[in-house]
């Protein structure tokens, strides 16, 4: 059996919690808003949204060429560089005093944030094949909810009492524990990184509609992901009340929805359910849960109930990183096709916190609209659903 099929499961696991620290660079920002908010006194109700979402611009801009490098490079040296980036990044935060340099450093941190995930989704997709690279992509799509249910717990349990910086010296912290982890462990065991001069395949990539059809579907749910997400504590404290800590506490119960429907994709469709089925039902669940959180959330059990559904249905969609395979022009290109997705996906997470907040303070119409458009530019991933994927990847590979 090739190493492939053996799935090295200790080193893929290792590559998640990577993973997890990765995306911690936007969903640590979460419980430190408030903090922020109350320090720097922004202008605009959408400065606070671009706290969190800041990050993304780095990888909106940059995730494509940095998926090259990583073809180019190795996916453990740019996964080295992105840790180093991301340290610096926090590092930087804790530091300032000043709004515009804090967002600086975000977006520094950003870069770090991108090197890491693309170099581990194509380290994944090298170390397994078959129903195992499946399990493994479909694990990897739980990683945003991850990060946002360790940033909600944390919120719940010290609030503003930790001080808004303690998060950001704690990622750090565990950061550089997994950097070391991953000099230590993942040297051997994957396949060799010189000698891959592939930057033409970001030829390959471009030309090819599906990452840029399965990218924007992504792009469209982290989009109403991240804007519900950084924006409920305000929407419900305004409709039932509730405090920042209850609603922080619930945010990690429907993150962890959330991981529960972007893993179970992979095990649906493993056992022969289409993604165009599995697709719709989600869209239709998260139209309407969001239709409820907005208008009718009449008592913090319900508002718990409907996040929870919103988040799993959202989880379904984002899940489908499991079609990586089939929108991948050929295996020398892996990298740069990760690296088109996440970008176009983190344009979502770049604008969903900002324009949920601008929604929020112009009234609950403005939001359903936010809540609409993002559902419909879900459905864009309705060709890679219906994609017949056994000949796609066949064609590809």
């Amino acid at each position: 059996m090739s190493q492939a099929e053996r799935a090295p499961w200790s080193r893929i696991i290792l590559i998640y919690l990577i993973g997890v620290f990765g995306m911690m660079v936007v969903s640590a920002a979460l419980p430190a808003l408030g903090g922020i908010a109350a320090e720097f006194r922004p202008p605009s109700p959408s400065t606070i949204g671009w706290v969190m979402s800041a990050p993304a611009l780095a990888a909106a801009l940059a995730s494509l060429a940095i998926g090259a490098l990583v073809d180019r490079f190795g996916d453990r040296r740019m996964m080295l560089i992105g840790g180093a980036l991301v340290l610096l990044g926090d590092i930087g935060v804790v530091t300032v005093h000043d709004m515009t340099l804090l967002l600086a450093w975000r977006i520094a941190a950003g870069l770090g944030y991108v090197c890491i995930v693309v170099a581990a989704v194509t380290m994944i997709m090298r170390m397994t094949s078959g129903r195992a690279r499946t399990a493994a992509l479909a694990l990897w799509s739980t990683v945003i909810p991850a990060s946002f249910v360790i940033a909600s717990l944390y919120g719940a349990a010290f609030g503003h009492g930790g001080g808004w910086r303690t998060i950001f010296l704690l990622h750090a912290g565990g950061v550089a524990l997994l950097m070391a982890l991953a000099i230590a462990c993942l040297t051997g065991g994957v396949a060799a990184e010189t000698g891959r001069s592939r930057l033409n395949g970001i030829g390959q990539v471009l030309r090819s509609p599906w990452p840029y059809v399965l990218g924007a579907s992504f792009a469209a749910a982290a989009f109403l992901q991240t804007g519900f997400v950084s924006s409920l504590p305000r929407l419900l404290a305004g409709s039932i009340g509730a405090s920042e800590a209850q609603v922080h506490s619930f945010n990690a119960l429907a993150m962890v929805c959330n991981m529960v429907g972007a893993f179970s994709f992979g095990l649906l469709f493993n056992r022969g359910l289409k993604p165009w089925q599995m697709g719709v039902a989600s869209v239709a669940m998260c139209g309407l849960a969001g239709l409820g959180l907005v208008l009718a959330p009449t008592s913090l059990m319900l508002a718990i109930v409907m996040n929870c559904a919103l988040m799993f249905g959202l989880g379904i969609l984002v899940g489908m990183w499991a079609l990586l395979p089939a929108v991948t022009p050929s295996p020398a290109c892996t990298g740069a096709a990760s690296g088109l997705i996440t970008q176009i996906t983190l344009l979502g997470v770049l604008f969903g916190p900002p324009v949920a907040f601008q929604a929020l303070h112009a009234g609950p119409t403005t939001m359903l609209l936010f809540l609409a458009a993002a559902l419909l530019v879900c459905m864009i991933g309705w060709p890679v659903w219906r994609r017949p994927l056994t000949a796609a990847v066949a064609a590809a590979h």
